[in-house]
């Protein structure tokens, strides 16, 4: 603990820790907080590494946590067998689900993601005003904050969007709703609506001050499916007519696409779940130079370790182009700091929120390169403490220790 002007405040000290916008490392460092924000972080440049590393939380950027309830379900389905709003085996498995199997499946995943030191989660959730209920309900008192995206209980026909229709006004209204209730608008495709429909989604974003999501060429069967229909493809439709501020997926995005939409949004890529519903693997290389962000995407499908998403994504990225790739850097930054401006957060500094984890790291001693070490071989166990919003919600060690 530590004093400031008479008052004892949290503290963690004799650690290293990786702060600021680049997470470089400060050695023998100690780390102070009061309330929700960091007051003083005081190390050296340079030192001797004793095992023990504070960084950012994880923010996972993109999930479903509402199928949690249907974990590997999807095994021999393709995309469109899976997810398909209309007819999709997930939306059977969470039609015919109670409301207390899946508050209780998603209260599982989010004690989970706690576990694994994310604080904040990217929530995409089904079901209407509903289905946001629900989610705050799991959530309710487990330590993690869920940004939830939400989205009509049912989505229009697809005659209706082949048609270019409009929303009915008790669409609209109910979409107002959801965007009161939520942190944004989660969209599941470009296809799902009419150009009007895709218009008028950014409309009542907008009035409400509220973010737009959506998933976006997540394979190469969604790119051009309506084309023939609109005259644009999904991406094009997405920028013509949403204008979102995230971009999920982005798999089978060229160079120039990524470029564009990093203009005006966040790219989040997936993939451990695009691989796994055999849609490929997303550019990295290229998204992590537009400051993308990794998340893991539907629970039915995946864990919520952000150390298993960060360990796929950068041996994919090395393996798929084959050239060799030394800033493992950008990978982290990926898993911690890239969402955080879609939450107004800053990253490990004075007057920063204090969100961030305590990695104890000397079993896997001795390694060269302490970011690639975090990347590639941290796991659930070497999570020692999570502090969200200057909060402890995990810690395996005593209160009384931690200056130790």
């Amino acid at each position: 603990m530590s004093s400031q002007r008479g008052q004892t405040l949290p503290s963690l000290g004799g650690v290293c820790a990786l702060v600021g916008e680049n997470l470089e490392p400060l050695f023998e460092c100690e780390i102070v907080w009061k309330g929700d924000k960091i007051v003083s972080i005081e190390g050296k440049k340079e030192g001797k590494f004793e095992g023990r590393v504070v960084l950012p939380s994880f923010v996972n950027a993109h999930t479903h946590i509402g199928d949690s309830i249907a974990k590997e379900a999807y095994v021999g389905l393709t995309l469109e067998q899976t997810v398909d709003p209309h007819t999709g085996l997930k939306t059977k498995i969470l039609q015919s689900s109670t409301k207390k199997e899946l508050v209780s499946a998603m209260r599982k995943a989010l004690k989970q993601c706690v576990a694994l030191g994310v604080t904040h989660v990217l929530d995409f959730r089904e079901g209407g005003v509903e289905g946001l209920k629900l989610a705050k309900a799991a959530c309710e008192g487990i330590g993690v904050q869920l940004a939830l995206f939400g989205r009509l209980s049912k989505p229009p026909s697809k005659q209706r969007v082949l048609s270019n229709e409009c929303f009915s006004e008790a669409e609209l209204e109910e979409l107002h709703k959801v965007c009161e209730a939520a942190h944004g608008i989660g969209v599941s495709g470009a296809n799902e609506y009419s150009d009007r429909m895709l218009e008028q989604i950014r409309e009542v974003a907008k009035a409400h001050g509220k973010l737009v999501a959506v998933h976006c060429l997540e394979s190469k069967n969604t790119r051009n499916r309506l084309k023939q229909v609109f005259g644009k493809d999904e991406f094009q439709r997405c920028v013509a007519f949403l204008k979102p501020d995230i971009f999920v997926h982005m798999t089978c995005a060229t160079r120039k696409e990524l470029a564009l939409a990093s203009k005006t949004a966040t790219l989040v890529c997936c993939p451990r779940s695009n691989a796994a519903l055999a849609n490929g693997f997303p550019p990295l290389r290229e998204v992590l130079k537009h400051k993308g962000a990794l998340g893991t995407d539907n629970v039915m499908v995946n864990s919520v370790d952000m150390f298993r998403e960060m360990e796929f994504a950068y041996k994919i990225l090395v393996g798929l182009t084959k050239k060799p790739f030394d800033d493992v850097k950008s990978v982290l930054k990926a898993a911690t700091l890239n969402a955080r401006p879609l939450l107004r957060l800053k990253p490990l500094c004075v007057d920063g929120d204090a969100n961030f984890v305590l990695l104890n790291l000397k079993k896997l001693k001795p390694f060269w390169n302490l970011h690639a070490a975090i990347v590639n071989r941290a796991q659930e166990e070497n999570v020692e403490m999570v502090v969200k919003q200057g909060l402890v919600v995990k810690s395996l060690i005593r209160q009384d220790a931690l200056t130790a």
